[in-house]
């Protein structure tokens, strides 16, 4: 994993701005080499999946190299269907935004007058699908004489849906001294044969390792969890799970700070990692957590890089992770020195073709389960008390408490009483570790819950940590 930052990438203030304000942490892979080949203004092609950040690979420097002052088309992003070409729009939109950037998808299904207009009053970018492009090209309604930048975005999708003739098309009607990049999963004949014939020397950059990358003692699973109960599903596996470490990873600082504040109002040992805590706390806080005296650290992606902690018996996503590569750093906490682990991804519905990405990539297995529900966590809960109790009665320091009992079912029938103990002695106020309110096994199954933080789990969350997404009702998606 890379520690270069998006200044030392040689990204200007103003889109720096945008990139902080869209939660960027610190660069991906794809984005640390793609970048500066493609600021230097040289040809590049890259061979990466979906899913590890191109749409701002390629739209940094998009930003960076069109001139503002001229309100022409001066980068063309191909692209095959209509949702990315409104997905990438967005994205560059929000790069672009503290540079004046402006820009419009073009696409078939759309009303072509709205289309029109948008080209008339005067652009900087386009994001088209090839078809949708081509017909304006031959209408004469945009003008592409002055394209420095063309950009082919999942090119072996657009070949594989027919769009060859058009990408080739548009290519040959495109001004001869510019900056071509293309960015495909694989690399079959026809893509190759496009690099041939109209880039010029391209750099070759090759990220796509679709091989096992998790290990084999990691139990890997996932539930559908709908974003507002997400923090109920964390407290039942815990709950049921009794683990010493529970390692949770979150998208933003945001997320963390209130998972924890959440977490610790419901009785857990938690505390949060991330990039806003200073050295002394951030020490402070593994060192609880490698002792024990923390049983569940929040953290984010950036902050728990190069962790060292052992026995982590559970690492939990909170979200789909940005990039399979950090889908494999955060499970990699678990399951090592040959020891079994788990590791849980909580996925929204509309996240489930993210999550297989993330399986055709890293060879993992990534099976469906079953949240588990109130009765298991309290069933649970008995198994552990009575596990306790039997401890207590190998012992001796229960004596003092007999002629209490004594005296009691004198008038009361002795399982009650006993029944009344072990009910006192799971009671909260007595302030026990294993005396949690435990909200979520106490409710019907996946009830929504009110928490005093102003409700956040009925939020959206902000954008992630280093990696755009776009998604309605979860983090945005990325591209």
């Amino acid at each position: 994993m890379s520690t270069v930052t998006f200044k030392e990438l040689g990204v200007s203030d103003a889109v720096l701005r945008s990139v902080t304000a869209m939660g960027f942490e610190e660069p991906t892979p794809v984005q640390v080499r793609a970048i500066p080949v493609m600021m230097a203004g040289s040809d590049v092609v890259v061979q990466a999946h979906t899913g590890t950040g191109k749409t701002a690979a390629f739209g940094i420097p998009l930003v960076e190299l069109v001139d503002m002052r001229r309100a022409v088309p001066q980068a063309v992003v191909m692209v095959p269907t209509r949702e990315l070409a409104m997905q990438v729009a967005d994205q560059l939109s929000r790069l672009g935004h503290h540079r004046g950037l402006r820009l419009a998808p073009i696409y078939g299904g759309q009303p072509i007058d709205r289309q029109l207009r948008a080209l008339q009053h005067g652009l900087h970018a386009i994001v088209a699908t090839p078809g949708r492009l081509m017909d304006h090209m031959r209408r004469g309604s945009v003008a592409l004489d002055a394209v420095k930048m063309l950009i082919l975005d999942e090119a072996d999708q657009m070949l594989d849906m027919g769009f060859q003739e058009d990408v080739e098309f548009v290519m040959s009607h495109l001004p001869e001294e510019r900056l071509t990049a293309l960015f495909s999963a694989t690399m079959p004949k026809p893509i190759l044969s496009i690099v041939d014939r109209y880039m010029r020397n391209p750099q070759m950059l090759h990220l796509s390792k679709p091989q096992a990358l998790t290990v084999p003692e990691t139990d890997q699973v996932f539930y559908e969890v709908p974003y507002p109960r997400k923090l109920d599903t964390l407290c039942r596996v815990l709950d049921l799970r009794e683990l010493d470490r529970a390692l949770v990873f979150c998208a933003t600082k945001r997320m963390v700070d209130d998972a924890v504040e959440r977490l610790q109002g419901r009785g857990y040992l938690a505390e949060a990692l991330h990039g806003d805590l200073s050295q002394a706390v951030r020490e402070k806080v593994l060192r609880g957590f490698r002792e024990g005296r923390v049983e569940v650290l929040v953290a984010t992606d950036v902050a728990a890089r190069g962790l060292d902690i052992p026995d982590v018996g559970l690492v939990v996503n909170f979200d789909v992770p940005p990039d399979p590569e950090f889908y494999v750093h955060r499970i990699g906490r678990t399951g090592r020195l040959g020891k079994r682990g788990s590791a849980i991804t909580f996925v929204n519905p509309r996240e489930m073709g993210e999550l297989r990405m993330i399986e055709r990539v890293t060879g993992a297995r990534i099976r469906r389960a079953e949240v588990p529900t109130a009765s298991q966590v309290e069933e649970r809960d008995l198994q552990v008390l009575e596990e306790r109790l039997l401890d207590v009665l190998a012992g001796k320091s229960w004596g003092r408490y007999r002629g209490v009992v004594e005296d009691l079912i004198s008038e009361h029938d002795p399982v009650d009483v006993a029944a009344a103990a072990l009910a006192l002695a799971s009671s909260p106020r007595l302030g026990r570790p294993a005396a949690r309110a435990k909200a979520p096994a106490l409710v019907p199954d996946m009830a929504p819950q009110r928490d005093p933080i102003d409700h956040p789990e009925q939020r959206p969350p902000p954008a992630r940590e280093g990696y755009p997404r776009s998604r309605a009702g979860g983090p945005p998606r990325r591209r």
